[in-house]
């Protein structure tokens, strides 16, 4: 079994791609890292860079999708007056599932040794100071891990782990992505279920690939470990991360 570490995004719009990547590689840099951006926008300075044409989409992922999460947080976002009407959001879910296809257009082409995905993106910070350790097993046993941090102002990517209790109250049809660990074999269907108008966006969508699909909980969302970088801070402490 062997792990890729999969890149996607674009990365001129995030300037300081480069030391965020060198700051992935000092958690991740025994695997093989692998990167993918859409067409038509300045080329990162990456190896192993797949280009691919940006999807278009004839219905929206969040609002429209032909299935729908059993999730709370989901009916208060897309009900009448709730909260991507209220603080008109539409626009910018509209692509909230291109980070999907990316993600898959990239997995797809690698070679077929690579059975274990890190999914991961130009713009997400890793935590030098926790221990991914436990999770990569739990990769190779077969599970979906999200890591996710909150927060708008954080100083430096959160250095704890703290297992998110999916059985409680809150919505339990997401899967955390802004660093998300998920056996290859599990990322299937996205194209027809685009196609049919029922690919959903956002966490929603991750968990209806990697979850839902397959009938079992099999997942694991983790709040700690990263930190977007336009959630931190700046100017960015790189030497606290």
């Amino acid at each position: 079994m062997k792990i890729a570490v999969c890149v996607s995004g674009i990365s001129s719009r995030i300037p300081e791609y480069e030391k965020v990547i060198d700051l992935q590689r000092k958690i991740f840099g025994e695997y093989d890292f692998f990167f993918q951006q859409w067409e038509g926008y300045p080329k990162p300075n990456v190896p192993n860079c797949l280009y691919t044409p940006e999807p278009t989409w004839d219905y929206h992922c969040i609002l429209e999708a032909q299935q729908k999460p059993d999730c709370n947080i989901y009916r208060r976002y897309t009900k009448r007056g709730g909260k991507i009407e209220r603080k008109g959001l539409a626009k910018q879910f509209t692509y909230s599932a291109n980070q999907i296809i990316s993600h898959t257009d990239l997995v797809e082409s690698l070679p077929a040794e690579y059975t274990h995905i890190i999914k991961t993106r130009f713009d997400t910070l890793v935590s030098t100071k926790v221990d991914f350790k436990p999770y990569i097993e739990m990769l190779l046993d077969g599970w979906n891990v999200g890591f996710y941090q909150g927060g708008t102002d954080n100083p430096t990517p959160e250095h704890t782990l703290t297992e998110y209790d999916h059985t409680g109250p809150r919505c339990k049809w997401r899967l955390f992505d802004h660093l998300l660990f998920h056996p290859r074999d599990r990322l299937q269907n996205v194209y027809k279920l685009k196609q049919e108008k029922k690919l959903l966006g956002a966490e929603w969508g991750w968990y209806q690939l990697l979850v839902h699909q397959w009938g079992d909980l099999k997942y694991k969302n983790v709040l700690g470990g990263e930190a977007l970088l336009k959630c931190t801070q700046h100017p960015l402490q790189w030497e606290k991360f």
